[in-house]
């Protein structure tokens, strides 16, 4: 049997402004890993856009869906809508969204279950078929810090064995990631992302940032500075300042990388 799955695929592209419709579309074709159309101007945008397909494989062919038909449909369909209307109107990310999401589920079976955006590296906005009310939207930060794994209540010799390197006296540090997910509900205001950095900053970046967090703050006086209660513990920061932004955006859940091989996810479980 052949189990159900998530097939994701990205595609890059740039958006230059007064390049013209058709001779856009007419650009030539190299490289489309590193994105068709090509930056051929100053002041365009790179643009990444996930599409994520949800269903059970062909059982003959191994495919959910080609991704050349997914990288079509994205081209063909959703590029010149968005060049019409960055010509007409400009784009903003909730309306970008909608037009590669519709473009897409128009040609591609099955539909997708989900489509992303972004526009520069540390932030994502994402729609899912299931919810289209809701826009979400991921933004990463990071932070410098130090510290160290033990229990006060076990002696040098115990907290080595338990924690091994990161029991060390002096303790270690770690250039910390931070990915923010909030929802925010489409009808109303769109969450600012300039005011979600004030708040990060001011919470998170300003509490923690070139600080050895064991000594320094009192958050993990009485609680094990591990990567799963500073996810934990950043969820606890964000909850409230988020919520009172204006459109009451709601925070989903942080993510804290400690190494670019481990990372722990937190979610926000109150209403």
């Amino acid at each position: 049997m052949t189990a159900a799955t998530r097939l994701s695929r990205e595609v890059r592209f740039s958006l230059c402004p007064g390049g013209g419709i058709e001779s856009t579309l007419n650009s030539p074709r190299s490289n489309t890993h590193v994105g068709w159309p090509t930056m051929s101007s100053p002041g365009g945008t790179a643009w990444r856009a996930v599409i994520e397909v949800e269903g059970i494989p062909n059982h003959r062919t191994g495919y959910l869906v080609g991704i050349d038909r997914i990288d079509a449909a994205v081209r063909a369909h959703a590029l010149p809508r968005l060049l019409e209307r960055q010509s007409s109107s400009g784009l903003d990310m909730s309306e970008a969204l909608d037009i590669v999401h519709q473009a897409v589920s128009e040609n591609l079976d099955p539909r997708p279950s989900a489509t992303m955006l972004s526009i520069e590296p540390m932030t994502w906005w994402r729609i899912e078929s299931s919810s289209m009310s809701t826009l979400i939207l991921r933004r990463r930060y990071e932070f410098s810090a130090s510290h160290r794994l033990h229990l006060p209540e076990l002696d040098e010799a115990a907290n080595a064995e338990l924690f091994g390197k990161c029991s060390n006296l002096n303790g270690h540090g770690h250039n910390y990631e931070v990915e923010v997910q909030v929802a925010c509900d489409r009808e109303g205001e769109t969450i600012s992302v300039h005011r979600l950095d004030e708040v990060v900053d001011r919470v998170i970046i300003d509490r923690f940032d070139h600080k050895h967090l064991n000594l320094d703050v009192d958050d993990f006086r009485d609680r094990v500075a591990s990567v799963e209660n500073i996810a934990a513990r950043c969820v606890e920061l964000l909850r409230d300042p988020i919520h009172t932004l204006p459109g009451t955006p709601r925070l989903d859940a942080v993510t804290v990388w400690e190494t670019p091989r481990t990372a722990c996810t937190a979610s926000n479980s109150s209403p």
